[in-house]
């Protein structure tokens, strides 16, 4: 019932969400058709709109207005904004990998820099040549870039958008090289800049970026005191949509929300709260994600995490159900999200294997190696596409230098040579040097993961020695409990024969006629004889008094444990007597009284049951 309701919401929240949502964007576009606006106010509007529906990834209405911006900025002979057009348009390229189309992009926007001089104009012709440098993977050419243009764009008060953008893509470079410390440095430097201009969009996108630059401190300690901040940054990121309505497009609102949610799965234990807001967060971006274009990853990740909750709560078939939905979705996509369709796929036949249905379990494993060839070779074409484009974008730059240096004089065409040659082998060393680098980064990346798995191996090991250590030890104190407790009893006989010797002195005191010192020295025979006797039973059998014990079953007295002591020493029944000062015949009748309690016959001798105690 719970679900039923929660499906209900979701279609509501879609027919309200949707006319609403855009209500900032419907009152620009109003506004470029009245009759009183001035065309600053126009250039204004069409680079708040281009900006919002790109980053939204719906590149056909961004390109519509990246064209009527254009052809106003020609109209009025603008520089700056022709050249901010084209930089939109580039990059909508450059996100839609049409790598070989930015080029010409390029080229237009420096003859435009080349013949204005306009500096606004030629900053944004450095963002676009960075943004290339970046997509084609040459970071560090782009951080070169960008620190050549930085000092430029901060002296200029009024780029602080594009101040922000530069500080972000300084954060990527420095995330995916895992240097936590830079990319906080820039991402926190995102945020500020963000505050400062007012774009809620990047303010969100910057939120994300402190979340994930948090994050590797968690995945370092796995602690919940670390996963906190990242937390408290992805809600950050969500809260702003709803605090500036409008102002946050519904893209990046469900990528915070996605970014969030996952997190939220991290949760060591998940509250009733935690899972509802998952739950939540999951329907929202497919309400979200309902009428925007190129959104099938995350409509497949929101339900992805509703089957992960489905699983979670042990049921299958709705799991399944959210997964081949999932499934259906990203095939819709051209080309397919094959990074999201991987995973449900893999989650799909693991549910089979789950529930025994192999010939689906197969199905889907099939799937899953055909997704990933596919993933590989789209990976390929993708690189290929990379290369081509640093190929022809090196040999662009050599060709201008060239035609530059025959131009300034026909006298240095040999050195001219010799230059075109020393650059060729510069862009090839370069090239070789980023493979490299790579494959230097794959090695140490292996390197590190054995080194890891070596020092699990070996802490394994250091847990079990130290097992085995503790429980030698246990055994030592156990070993030495049971002597300590053997010479405590033994004590004790000592003891109460001495008691029972002073009993006696003092009866034998009265009198007159005793001989004190032949008293005296009997009593010292007798003291060495019992300690020859506390040393046996200590160091030859420290269990002595626990085995006939057990075998009498427990039934032995304080004094039975003399005799059996005196008996297994092998003392006859007058010694046993006259150390304990009774008569013989009281002797010989404890010893048949030992034999009923260890259910001894007549003919078995008690010295013989004792010695065949200790020699098993």
């Amino acid at each position: 019932m719970k679900l039923k309701y929660s499906f209900i919401y979701c279609i509501l929240f879609i027919c309200t969400l949707y006319p609403a949502q855009n209500t900032l964007m419907d009152g620009l576009e109003r506004q470029l058709g009245g009759d009183r606006i001035s065309t600053a106010e126009k250039f204004k509007i069409y680079n708040e709109l281009t900006e919002y529906y790109r980053v939204s990834d719906q590149y056909p209405t961004a390109e519509k207005y990246v064209q009527q911006q254009l052809e106003l900025a020609q109209k009025e002979n603008n520089d700056a904004e022709q050249v901010k057009a084209l930089t939109q348009k580039g990059i909508i390229k450059l996100n839609q990998s049409g790598y070989d189309k930015v080029p010409p992009i390029i080229d237009a926007v420096n003859a435009i820099v080349l013949k204005s001089n306009d500096k606004t104009a030629s900053l944004y012709a450095n963002y676009l040549n960075i943004y290339y440098n970046n997509a084609l993977g040459n970071s560090e050419n782009t951080i070169r870039l960008i620190q050549k243009t930085l000092p430029l764009v901060e002296k200029q008060s009024s780029e602080i958008i594009l101040n922000a953008k530069l500080n972000y893509l300084l954060y990527g470079i420095y995330t995916e090289w895992n240097d936590a410390e830079n990319a906080t440095k820039y991402a926190q430097r995102t945020k500020e800049l963000a505050e400062k201009s007012g774009n809620k969009n990047l303010l969100s996108s910057a939120y994300s970026a402190l979340a994930v630059c948090y994050s590797f401190q968690y995945e370092k300690t796995g602690e919940l005191k670390d996963l906190e901040p990242v937390i408290e940054m992805c809600k950050k990121a969500v809260a702003l949509y709803h605090q500036f309505p409008d102002h946050v497009s519904a893209h990046v609102h469900a990528m915070a929300l996605l970014n969030l949610t996952n997190y939220y799965l991290n949760y060591p234990v998940m509250t009733p709260e935690i899972r509802s807001e998952i739950q939540n967060n999951a329907n929202e971006i497919l309400a979200l994600t309902r009428h925007t274009t190129l959104n099938q990853g995350m409509q497949a990740g929101a339900l992805g995490i509703l089957s992960n909750l489905a699983a979670r709560d042990q049921n299958d078939a709705l799991s399944e159900q959210y997964l081949l939905k999932a499934e259906q979705i990203l095939l819709t996509q051209k080309p397919v999200y094959y990074h999201v369709m991987i995973n449900v796929v893999k989650d799909l036949a693991q549910l089979y294997a789950k529930q025994k249905n192999y010939r689906k379990a197969f199905e889907y494993e099939s799937k899953l190696t055909e997704y990933s060839n596919l993933l590989f070779d789209e990976g390929q074409a993708e690189t290929a596409k990379r290369l081509e484009a640093q190929y022809q974008s090196q040999k662009k730059e050599s060709e201008l230098k060239t035609l530059t240096e025959k131009t300034a004089s026909l006298k240095k065409e040999k050195l001219l040579y010799i230059g075109l040659g020393i650059i060729g082998l510069i862009g090839a060393f370069f090239m070789f040097r980023s493979y490299h680098f790579k494959l230097r980064y794959s090695i140490e990346r292996e390197k590190k993961l054995d080194t890891e798995k070596h020092e699990a191996e070996m802490q394994i090991k250091l847990q079990k020695e130290e097992q085995a250590r503790l429980k030698a030890e246990q055994e030592l104190l156990t070993l030495q409990q049971q002597k300590l407790q053997s010479e405590v009893l033994a004590s004790q006989l000592h003891i109460q024969h001495k008691n029972e010797v002073l009993q006696q002195l003092q009866t034998q005191l009265s009198d007159t006629e005793i001989n004190i010192q032949q008293v005296v020295k009997g009593e010292s025979r007798i003291d060495s004889d019992f300690e020859k006797i506390r040393f046996t039973i200590q160091e030859l059998h420290p269990d002595f008094f626990k085995n006939i014990n057990e075998r009498a079953k427990q039934k032995l007295t304080a004094l039975d444990l003399k005799y059996c002591a005196y008996i297994y020493l092998g003392m006859d029944t007058k010694q046993i007597a006259h150390l304990l000062n009774v008569e013989p015949k009281s002797v010989r009748m404890t010893k048949y009284r030992l034999k009923k309690k260890f259910r001894l016959d007549e003919n078995t001798a008690l010295e013989s049951f004792f010695q065949g105690v200790f020699s098993e």
